[in-house]
């Protein structure tokens, strides 16, 4: 992958002024080279999640809009379809060795890092923020670290996820989209 692809393209000037106004009471911040690869399996076939499961050197989350840590992140997507966030440099190697490791299986991996973002916004008003322009429930009842869901922001769809009780929370949107979205959080 090149390196323009992994960069943030033209979001640093933004998130560096938007992230010195403590007065919001949250901060975006856009992590460095990240990497997305779309995985399609049925998660009914033991043998192709077990393959995929030892490439990653964790567990795929099974039950409906979660997500599991490690060296990566693994966001449940559907019953046959997950969205891994991994590090810019490593997603073409992994991606190589998914296709290897699930050959003869029904599956597809894709690498879609060119056209996505990741931000990430923490902060006592984090929440209050996001439930400005989105229709899910984020009590932390309701949403708590762990769990992802797709839904809409501010009239963009966006994969959103609860890291931890900070709050801190993982937003990966459509890479044409991220300019827009940074500017709809800071306002």
């Amino acid at each position: 992958m090149s390196e323009k692809i992994a960069r943030p393209r033209g979001l640093e000037a933004f998130i560096g002024a938007a992230e010195s106004m403590p007065e919001a009471g949250a901060e975006i911040a856009v992590p460095a080279n990240r990497g997305f690869l779309n995985l399609r399996l049925d998660s009914r076939q033991q043998q192709a999640v077990k393959a995929a499961e030892d490439v990653l050197v964790q567990d795929l989350p099974l039950a409906a809009n979660t997500f599991t840590s490690g060296k990566r992140r693994v966001y449940w997507l559907g019953p046959d379809e997950w969205l891994l966030e991994t590090g810019a440099e490593e997603a073409g190697a992994l991606c190589g060795e998914l296709e290897a490791a699930l050959a003869g299986h029904h599956a597809a991996i894709n690498d879609i890092s060119g056209g996505q973002a990741a931000l990430r916004l923490t902060g006592p008003e984090a929440r209050a923020i996001l439930s400005r322009g989105c229709t899910l429930d984020l009590h932390p009842r309701e949403f708590a670290p762990g769990q992802c869901a797709r839904t809409g922001l501010a009239r963009a769809t966006v994969l959103l996820a609860c890291i931890d009780e900070a709050p801190t929370y993982t937003l990966i949107v459509g890479r044409s989209f991220a300019d827009y979205l940074c500017r709809w959080l800071a306002h």
